[in-house]
């Protein structure tokens, strides 16, 4: 690894995509972002859509910058949210633009696919939370309405793999993304069972590949527009959560959990073999595709809770910002807890009400100051990460023994202190961009350069320290851990 290697990470969020210049030299990582767009969904005829041509034209504006800095690419990959995809008609030509997963197609399709197969059957056929959004559903909503497009279809492709197609030529379907359909089975091939139970057509889901793996180069008439040579292309995990857990600056050994914490917090932790089990589903759990294996995971409310503070808090006159709604939470005193998970904090008009009337519901004492309020709703997130991480052992067999927490939220090292206290586990908190570092290390992985997934991991410690926070008066959050249970009851 003495060489200098640049990788290009094309990242694509559900809000803004951004194209990533990672370099890796001398066994350390840095990065350095070059180009960002934004994603803004259109509305045509009352369909939600992804502007799929503009997306694929900003990704192409990021490899043309790095044409005109000179930078010579080791390779480019390309990770993106889940379930949504693209078709391909018989000449490889786009079928439409692909529909976005807030689309109100798949509204109440499970009464029309439950009495075909049950989502319990679904779920112990793929391992996978058969969300109405899922892939699959989105499918059954097209033949339901008798889609022209599905009928003309002949390749169906996930976000990730609709772009390396247009890059590349080549049609694949990586696991990681593909895992997101509901239409992989654990045994890591297309489900058979589920294909033929609602009369899809086999033939339009190509073959599935293991991450990572190259594609092959950019196809002839993008060359004519980027002279960047023979730069492969692959399929690192084109998932993002897929990829953040590949890069999770872990120590083998032990039976650690990760947990990503951001606007929504992700917990989960790898597994030998999918759980599959009513118990799994009950707890909200499902199983994803890494490189190397399955994960288990659950989405969990996150710092969305206090960013919504923030947002009726701050004003030009009294600045709100974060490291102020930190201080004040940390000097505060209060017992005031709250389901930090509750369905009416998803989206209220107002997140200070809503929490407030939680509290007063429960017959504690509202917060009397706006540091109270951030301290009870901080300390209340931190105990749902508990709730969940208990749920987490139960599933596994055995409790974590610690916790690697990354994302945005290791910047604030109160949650950081907190979570450790709630969960009573040491918790390493580090690397806020294991998105984009998991990206392109499993290029680096595909190319050789490393040798396996654990050196990616080694090469995230290098680069990136943690800070470890030890869990700290636990018999006081023994008592919380016992008030908090009873109010999500």
């Amino acid at each position: 690894m003495a060489d200098v290697h640049h990788f290009l990470a094309l990242d694509l969020g559900a809000e803004s995509g951004r194209g990533i210049i990672v370099t890796l030299r001398e066994g350390k990582v840095s990065m350095e972002e070059i180009h960002r767009w934004p994603n803004r969904p259109v509305r045509l005829a009352g369909t939600m859509h992804w502007d799929f041509p503009f997306l694929f034209t900003e990704m192409l504006q990021a490899i043309r910058v790095c044409t005109e800095r000179g930078v010579k690419l080791a390779g480019m990959s390309v990770d993106t949210w889940g379930v949504d995809f693209g078709l391909l008609g018989p000449a490889g030509e786009l079928l439409g633009n692909p529909v976005m997963y807030r689309d109100a197609r798949t509204d109440g399709i499970h009464a029309y696919s439950d009495p075909i197969l049950s989502r319990d059957e679904i779920f112990r056929l793929t391992a996978y939370e058969p969300w109405q959004i899922a892939s699959l559903f989105q499918l059954l909503a097209m033949k339901k309405n008798r889609s022209a497009i599905l009928s003309a279809a002949d390749t169906f492709l996930n976000m990730p793999d609709l772009f390396l197609y247009f890059l590349t030529g080549n049609r694949a379907s990586e696991m990681s993304i593909a895992n997101t359909s509901n239409l992989m089975g654990t045994d890591c091939q297309w489900s058979d069972r589920i294909i033929d139970a609602f009369g899809l057509r086999k033939e339009m889901f190509h073959r599935l590949i293991d991450p990572p793996e190259v594609i092959g180069p950019l196809r002839s008439d993008l060359l004519d527009q980027l002279p960047i040579g023979d730069t492969p292309v692959i399929a690192t995990c084109g998932h993002d959560t897929s990829a953040a857990l590949a890069a999770v600056p872990a120590e083998s050994g032990g039976n650690w959990a990760f947990l990503s914490s951001g606007t929504w917090s992700i917990l989960g932790s790898l597994v030998d073999q999918p759980v599959t089990s009513p118990r799994c589903l009950e707890l909200g759990f499902t199983n994803e595709y890494t490189i190397g294996g399955w994960y288990l995971a659950r989405n969990i409310s996150g710092l969305w809770l206090v960013q919504q503070l923030r947002k009726k808090w701050d004003t030009a006159a009294d600045p709100w910002d974060y490291p102020r709604m930190t201080d004040e939470a940390r000097k505060a005193k209060t017992n005031a807890l709250f389901n930090a998970a509750h369905d009416s904090l998803m989206a209220p008009p107002d997140m200070a009400d809503a929490i407030t009337r939680l509290i007063a519901a429960s017959g504690q004492p509202v917060p009397a100051t706006r540091g109270e309020m951030v301290r009870a709703t901080l300390e209340s997130l931190a105990l749902e990460y508990h709730r969940r991480t208990v749920a987490l052992g139960e599933l596994e067999g055995k409790p974590a023994d610690r916790i690697y927490l990354v994302g945005g939220g290791i910047h604030n090292t109160l949650l950081c202190q907190l979570t450790a206290d709630a969960t009573g586990l040491p918790v390493h908190a580090g690397a806020d961009q294991c998105t984009a570092m998991g990206n392109a290390l499993g290029q680096a992985l595909a190319l050789g350069i490393l040798k396996d997934k654990q050196q990616i991991r080694e090469v995230m410690r290098r680069s990136f320290p943690t800070t470890l926070y030890e869990p700290q008066d636990q018999e006081q959050w023994k008592e919380k851990r016992a008030r908090y249970a009873e109010l999500v009851r």
